[in-house]
């Protein structure tokens, strides 16, 4: 019997049509500010000092600094100077004892607008506390959800196109009108586990007996592959907008939407458990917690969740201590508490065809503590339709433009060409759509660590053909979205 060949699947370049001569708004803006400024001041006789505007407006359009574009990094670079100037650039916590009520302000920048709070509710026939998620400022709720899958990577390639179709079934039902949900976040935060449990299993094995050959041949294994003992865990963070949702009578827009949000998570959970995908459950206002402090400080006393039982629980003031004590920024890392991190966005996905494990170099790079995060927007058909069309009609004017001015198409730009009409095509057989961004955070207890974990990270990204780029002075913004807190880095700024 014949196996079907795999499949491979391409992505598109992910550019997006530019408003002049192939640049994006931003990367045009600083020229023409600089034209304006020449033109002022050849208006005032004064040609010379007006020649420094279109010249410094090249500079932003087309320099860097730190491997980012200067186009991007200057707002948010100049935002950072000017709180380090006033001595505002570090935050720590006011109060150690917590906030009374349901306080929100007690949080980094980053943070602020967020608030954690539980709901009861049965979920997949299991009575318990859910850990719902506020975003005041964006105006959405958000819950979590562990998963777990199995098999992937050993399947073979026909099956693992197989798990690939079915999970894309499972989502598909999301990229629908009027639908709630906004934003799915996935998040595999993988982080060294050591062999302390192997240590402790010799050292009562020896039962105070003297070291034996075998004893010392055992430790030392231990000690070659303690860099190799890692641990996956894959959180997935499902946002709904309340800006979808109208209220009733008698019941508040944040409760409709809760209902809402809990019953579309109640069938995702089910489509993913008949894709192969594990669903242990809803995430407690408490596992919240745990998640946010561990991901933000992995050397932390922290490694077990709260009992039940505590003084914390039975109070309900765990929550308002899930903040970190400081974060201070940096051009190219954040401090928060006792470890730092990196922040990359996916500039450019893989250009050329691969096949379903095309992640896996990523995945499985060791010794490192890291959480690769995609974020998923469903759009519904009619809206990703109208949006392809406006792509390729601004795609299309802004090719005769070049042509009309002598300047060359060149290769990439036809292919975006290509990309932007073969999504349409696919939206055209009903194919749905979902908008996505990845990001990868890289934690380390100290600088020199960071560096030699962020330089293994970006090697095997390179592998699975990701070009990353660092999130330049928008280092907070970038460990805020590797949190299941369903806040990612703000929509047109990676």
């Amino acid at each position: 019997m014949s196996q079907s060949p795999a499949r491979h699947y391409r992505f598109s370049s992910g550019g997006r049509a530019g408003v002049l001569l192939g640049m994006s708004l931003r990367q045009a803006l600083p020229i023409v500010i600089g034209v304006l400024f020449l033109t002022v001041m050849l208006m005032v006789q004064l040609p010379l000092i007006g020649l420094l505007g279109p010249l410094a407006g090249c500079i932003v359009s087309f320099g860097r600094w730190h491997r980012a574009p200067l186009f991007e990094a200057a707002v948010p670079g100049v935002v950072m100077t000017w709180a380090r100037w006033r001595k505002r650039s570090t935050w720590t916590r006011s109060s150690l004892t917590g906030s009374n009520g349901e306080s929100i302000d007690d949080l980094p920048a980053a943070m602020s607008g967020l608030q954690l709070f539980e709901v009861a509710d049965t979920f997949l026939a299991q009575e318990r506390s859910i850990g719902v998620v506020a975003d005041r400022r964006a105006g959405t709720l958000s819950l979590v959800l562990a998963v777990r899958g199995s098999g992937f990577p050993v399947a073979s390639l026909s099956e693992q196109d197989a798990l690939v179709g079915v999970w894309g079934n499972a989502l598909a039902p999301l990229a629908r009108a009027r639908c709630l949900v906004s934003r799915l976040t996935w998040q595999e935060w993988t982080h060294p586990v050591g062999m302390d449990g192997h240590r402790r299993f010799l050292e009562s094995a020896r039962n105070g007996s003297a070291e034996t050959t075998a004893g010392d041949d055992y430790e030392q294994l231990l000690v070659e592959q303690s860099p190799f003992t890692i641990a996956h865990e894959v959180l997935l963070t499902v946002t709904a907008d309340l800006r979808r949702v109208r209220a009733r009578r008698g019941v508040g827009v944040e409760q409709v939407a809760l209902d809402g949000l809990i019953d579309e998570v109640r069938q995702l959970a089910a489509r993913l458990e008949t894709a192969g995908i594990s669903v242990p459950g809803l995430l407690s206002p408490a596992e919240i917690t745990q998640a946010v402090r561990a991901r933000s400080d992995p050397t932390r006393a922290l490694v077990h969740l709260p009992s039940e039982s505590s003084l914390a629980v039975a109070s309900r003031r765990h929550a308002h201590q899930w903040g970190p004590m400081a974060v201070e920024p940096d051009w190219l890392h954040v401090r928060v508490d006792g470890c730092a991190h990196r922040s990359y966005f996916v500039a450019s996905w893989p250009m050329l065809p691969v096949r379903a494990d095309w992640m896996g170099p990523l995945l499985t790079v060791d010794g490192v503590t890291r959480t690769v995060t995609i974020v998923m927007e469903p759009v519904a058909l009619t809206a990703a339709a109208q949006d392809a069309n406006r792509q390729l009609t601004s795609i299309e004017a802004d090719q005769q433009q070049k042509e009309r001015h002598g300047f060359r198409l060149t290769a990439r730009e036809r292919r975006r060409h290509d990309d932007v009409e073969s999504r349409e095509h696919e939206l055209a057989e009903g194919h749905p759509l979902f908008r996505h961004v990845g990001l990868v955070t890289v934690t380390a207890p100290n600088l020199d660590l960071l560096d030699d974990a962020a330089a293994t990270v970006e090697q095997a990204a390179a592998q699975s053909m990701l070009d990353l780029r660092p999130l330049a002075a928008r280092q907070s913004e970038g460990w805020m979205a590797s949190l299941p807190l369903g806040r990612s880095v703000r929509q047109g700024k990676w």
